[in-house]
């Protein structure tokens, strides 16, 4: 068939480019020639189906441009995919490692949405946006997404405060938990040591983020 096909080409950090075929069949390894991999031997191609799940497509495979929803790929170098589940959706990856944003993004969710992580042993473990999750363990990884619930604990000294998921600034922290004038706010680290939050520097929350504020020269208050 004659004609132009637009096909939807994304990266590993979701960097999405569009590239047009006059064919309405192409092949993986066209796919990854036209967004740039020489050789293309090295190239897995993913394609996006209708219903989001993803597979690989080979690269002497043909693809039918034709079909509705078929003009969503992944492309990148790797030497083979892993698989996981996200709300119920078998989708496959060529990259040990996942972040809770990147797999968010792959289930084509916003950032109004949470990643749970479903553990054999304990209770559904919701990630952080920038949380690591590992794709080479036993059996395969299943996660589902639900609606973010929007509110989350820090501590400021022993304090709990309820606050927004997002990025603050060093002001609105100060402003938030009342620091005094003069001294300095810091962010507790896992190992206990203290962070020094720089004027205008900006945080994205966590669930369970400690802060302490002491005078400069050193006394915690």
């Amino acid at each position: 068939a004659t004609g132009e096909w637009i096909v939807h080409v994304l990266d590993e950090h979701f960097y999405q480019r569009s590239f047009k075929f006059n064919d309405s069949k192409v092949t993986g390894r066209q796919i990854a020639h036209e967004a740039g991999f020489r050789p293309t031997d090295t190239a897995i191609v993913l394609q996006q189906l209708k219903d989001g799940g993803m597979e690989e497509v080979r690269l002497e495979e043909l693809v039918d441009l034709k079909v509705s929803g078929a003009e969503r790929f992944f492309v990148m170098n790797g030497d083979r995919t892993f698989r996981l589940i996200v709300d119920g959706l078998r989708l496959e990856w060529p990259r040990e490692q996942l972040t809770g944003e990147a797999i968010r993004k792959l289930a084509c969710r916003s950032d109004q949405f949470e990643v749970a992580q479903q553990l054999s042993d304990a209770p559904d473990h919701v990630l952080e946006e920038d949380e690591v999750v590992s794709l080479t363990g036993e059996g395969t990884e299943t996660f589902t997404t639900l609606p973010s619930k929007n509110l989350i604990t820090v501590y400021y000294g022993e304090h709990p405060h309820e606050m927004h998921r997002g990025l603050y600034t060093t002001e609105q922290l100060r402003q938030e938990f009342k620091v005094e004038d003069g001294y300095l706010l810091a962010i507790v680290s896992a190992d206990g040591t203290f962070e020094e939050l720089e004027q205008g520097q900006k945080l994205r929350l966590k669930n369970g983020m400690k802060f302490v504020s002491y005078a400069p020269c050193g006394q915690s208050s």
